[in-house]
């Protein structure tokens, strides 16, 4: 059976929720034990889709479809990170811009919070010597108090 056209059995980490079903599967043992091994050697070397979900349906599409299983080298994280390395490269530009503007905005809360935590230790130093004062004059009254009790 030969493919006639490549069919991706990934999907992206951030849209897997819409994108997969979960189905239980039940498989004799060797098999599973065949799926374990080789997910133990991309996880040593430290290869991408490294699951056993990701096995399974790699070798679906291989003997349903005739699809070629990927190498190694297709698997390498290095490879992926070059990918994306060279998409930030074209949309750095506009970027630049967009951070410059989050950094003003960052400072100018920045100082709109100091000030606030100012203007808020200032009251709160303004409100102690108060809060003394009417606690001494709590604790005068009480004793007074007491002394008329007594007498």
């Amino acid at each position: 059976m030969a493919a006639s056209r490549f069919v991706d059995p990934y999907v992206l980490h951030g849209s897997k929720s819409g994108a997969v079903k979960k189905i239980t599967v039940s498989i004799p043992l060797h098999i599973l034990q065949l799926l374990s091994d080789e997910r133990t050697r991309r996880q040593v070397k430290n290869l991408r889709h490294a699951t056993n979900s990701d096995l399974l349906c790699e070798a679906f599409l291989h003997a349903f479809t005739g699809q070629k299983l990927p190498t190694d080298e297709e698997l390498r994280r290095d490879m992926a990170t070059a990918k994306k390395a060279v998409k930030k490269a074209a949309k750095k530009p506009a970027k630049k811009a967009a951070v410059k503007k989050t950094a003003v905005k960052k400072a100018a809360k920045k100082t709109v919070a100091k000030a606030k935590s100012a203007t808020v230790k200032k009251t709160a130093a303004a409100k102690k010597p108060a809060a003394k004062k009417a606690v001494k004059k709590t604790a005068v009254k009480k004793a007074a108090a007491k002394k008329t009790a007594k007498k």
